[in-house]
């Protein structure tokens, strides 16, 4: 079985990890500073749907999800399945470590597993890794601009 994982850099943000949770799961706002998923729709219950818009580079895609684990301010991750499990799993995980006070981690994977994670690492992997990077960055700015306001 072939696995590939793509990853942010994990990027330190001045602000609480619950202030960051907050601003991850205030996907009304997305639009507003998310430029790699500016869309989220969900009712963040585990096993829930999950209607993503994402800008991979020049493509726009709609992307159906699942959340898989929700442990607040720590862990977020939804996933899919392509077919059957044997062509294309995936699953992608948002944390945030608390290296000290008012002051977080984070990091974003997603981890592909199947007979087309190949395929999908060498024709999209450098535009998720980027959109990651991007979302990071972002994600940053508008936790650090909104903490304590």
């Amino acid at each position: 079985m072939f696995t590939h994982r793509f990853s942010s850099d994990p990027i330190d943000i001045d602000a609480s990890a619950e202030h960051v949770w907050e601003t991850l799961t205030d996907t009304e706002k997305y639009v507003e500073w998310n430029p790699f998923t500016p869309r989220v729709d969900t009712d963040f219950r585990i096993g829930s749907g999950v209607g993503l818009r994402v800008i991979l580079g020049p493509l726009k895609l709609r992307q159906r999800q699942r959340i898989q684990s929700l442990e607040p301010p720590r862990l977020l991750a939804w996933g899919m399945t392509m077919g059957h499990r044997v062509l294309l799993a995936a699953r992608r995980e948002q944390r945030l470590e608390e290296p000290g006070a008012d002051r977080c981690r984070y990091l974003t994977t997603d981890t592909m597993s199947g007979l087309l994670a190949p395929l999908v690492a060498m024709l999209f992997g450098g535009l998720i890794r980027n959109g990651f990077n991007t979302m990071a960055a972002a994600l940053k700015e508008r936790a650090e601009a909104t903490f304590r306001v």
